[in-house]
């Protein structure tokens, strides 16, 4: 959690108020305080409609103005405080207020019905201090909340993420241990490829690799199982997506890890592993189909079942329900078929 010294990003106290929602949302909240003001000052028999249009007129002017000198603040001012941050935010929207209101006193004031004077000024920078207050402090519990549930999503992330199993593990020092004397190049390399799983594994969850570094990564996972299944391992790969599409890390290894462990480790005869990944427009489709093995097929049904929950799991945490992930199986073929937004929305 932020605290008032330590140093933050703009971008996590200050929301984007360049967006289209949220500046929707600015100007009917302020329509609505527009509408309030005025009826606790002449009430609903006697409302206003020429008040109404210019206190709207100048509150719309008010808010879109310190909406963009907001917007652009969070985008050039370096990390500093919480304390800092929120004191150049409200001086921000104060300054803008008595800029409007300066220009309204001198430069409009006979244009409009009734004159203003310098009490009227006093008034605004009042009632805009007490809602500059109110606006960062909403700011705050929103950062609050979403450092919170980042936190959360971290932890999760990380569990979900360094779950390789413990079989692979020991099937794997098992098989560099009987290569050292048979083949030492074979079990350099297979210690290479395994020291660099783990390594992966331990990077913070949900950082972003490229595509062609995570089928890179899988190669390494799949060689590895190739010495221990030999010729009853095949895997053939399509990929018809670009190489440098964003990616989770560790997004593809635990699918092609779970089609091994399911469909190919248990059978004697073996089988074949497809891999095929493509785009449709800006969605990433990932198709992993792996042999159905009848010989063992209801010891390792559940699961299966539990690693592919595991995966749907870690992927909703990234992306929330834009994630999708189905199952089709018929009598030989068992696939798992994720498609989502390849942009990731975490950061939010």
């Amino acid at each position: 959690m932020a605290t008032s010294k330590q140093p933050i990003d703009a971008k996590e106290l200050i929301p984007d108020l360049c967006q289209v929602r949220s500046v929707l949302w600015l100007i009917l909240f302020s329509q609505a305080l527009v509408i309030v003001l005025i009826l606790l000052s002449s009430g609903a028999q006697h409302f206003s409609w020429e008040q109404f249009g210019l206190l709207s007129f100048y509150v719309q002017w008010l808010v879109l103005v310190s909406a963009a000198c907001l917007c652009r603040l969070r985008l050039h001012i370096p990390a500093l405080s919480l304390n800092q941050l929120t004191a150049i935010s409200f001086v921000l929207i104060q300054a803008v207020n008595l800029l409007i209101s300066l220009i309204t006193l001198y430069g409009m004031n006979e244009l409009l019905l009734e004159s203003y004077s310098w009490d009227w000024l006093l008034r605004n920078q009042l009632i805009s201090a007490i809602l500059a207050t109110l606006l960062l402090h909403y700011f705050y519990i929103q950062m609050q909340s979403r450092l919170h549930a980042r936190s959360e999503l971290q932890s999760r992330m990380q569990a979900l993420q360094s779950r390789i199993r413990p079989h692979f593990l020991f099937n794997s020092m098992n098989i560099i241990a009987s290569l050292i004397h048979v083949d030492p190049d074979k079990a350099e390399q297979a210690v290479e490829d395994l020291s660099e799983l783990f390594r992966a594994s331990l990077k913070m969850a949900g950082a972003q690799t490229t595509l062609q570094q995570e089928m890179d990564l899988c190669k390494k996972y799949i060689n590895i199982e190739q010495l221990r299944l030999g010729e009853r391992l095949t895997v053939k790969w399509q990929v018809e997506a670009p190489k440098l599409t964003n990616i989770p890390l560790l997004t593809l290894q635990p699918l092609i890890e779970n089609a091994i462990y399911h469909g190919i480790a248990p059978s004697e005869k073996g089988g074949v592993v497809s891999i095929n990944i493509y785009m449709e427009q800006s969605r990433l489709h990932i198709r992993v189909s792996n042999p159905i093995c009848t010989v063992q097929h209801q010891r390792h049904e559940s699961g299966n079942q539990m690693a592919l929950e595991n995966i749907q799991h870690r992927l909703q945490a990234l992306y929330g329900h834009d994630a999708s992930s189905t199952t089709e199986q018929d009598e030989k073929t068992f696939t798992i078929h994720l498609h989502y937004n390849h942009q990731p929305q975490v950061a939010s």
